[in-house]
């Protein structure tokens, strides 16, 4: 599961009682990264949820 769809489901289990550390395990993510999630969707709202590429090397194949 990744992006947006694991970020919604993330703060859906953290809304019906889950820990951050629980949603962690269940995703494999750190507890950190799914309080950041709420955090932001806190101050923000949905649209703070999308994939922001944040660097990298950029891709080897470019899409035509």
């Amino acid at each position: 599961m990744l992006g947006r769809s694991e970020r919604l489901m993330a703060l859906y289990e953290i809304c019906n009682g889950k820990s951050a550390t629980q949603v962690g395990r269940e995703t494999g993510r750190n507890p950190q990264t799914i309080m950041e999630w709420v955090h932001r969707y806190n101050i923000s709202g949905i649209e703070v949820l999308r994939y922001q590429h944040t660097g990298g090397h950029p891709p080897v194949f470019q899409n035509r």
